[in-house]
């Protein structure tokens, strides 16, 4: 059986709260009556990242202050998250986070996903993170900009791609 957030399509486990998430299940359907469960998984991951950013815009601005709001101690090993979520995304714990970019919501949502939901993280496809990252649309503030243009993240690949065949023609 598939893990609690993959069931609920809520890979970042959100629980229950009173915000009126696009996508989000009414409370009078949802059969987890603990954690969110979502109509699709981009709504889901949309979620999550709506929700990453809203605290990184009020101050959770390092991996250490945010990763211990979203995933408190008494909850989870949160000195053991932080320490995850720093070495994937490639930041120090305390590093301050101005700005965001599709790449980076991309390797946090990865992160976090990954520490929530195991091996079963692989669920998630790329794609689907990626109709996430659209559907945010406009999330800037005065404090914090956020570029949500995916136009990297399909560069990256084809990059890759790209040197791999050159080194193995060489």
């Amino acid at each position: 059986m598939a893990t609690r957030g993959i069931r609920n399509n809520n890979p970042g486990n959100l629980i229950i709260t009173n915000n009126a998430w696009q996508g989000k299940l009414p409370l009078s359907q949802n059969t987890d009556k603990h954690f969110e469960q979502f109509t699709s998984m981009e709504y889901g991951i949309r979620a999550m990242l709506k929700d990453l950013i809203h605290d990184i815009n009020k101050g959770k601005n390092t991996v250490r202050k945010l990763i211990s709001e979203y995933a408190p101690s008494f909850e989870n090993n949160t000195a053991q998250y932080i320490k995850d979520v720093s070495q994937s995304i490639g930041v120090s714990a305390d590093t301050k986070i101005t700005s965001i970019n599709a790449s980076f919501l991309m390797l946090l949502s990865r992160a976090i996903i990954k520490k929530e939901n195991g091996s079963d993280a692989s669920k998630v496809s790329d794609s689907q993170i990626k109709k996430a990252i659209k559907m945010l649309g406009n999330v800037s503030t005065e404090v914090l900009k956020v570029d949500t243009s995916t136009k990297t993240l399909i560069v990256i690949p084809l990059i890759l791609f790209f040197y791999t065949v050159l080194a193995i023609t060489l």
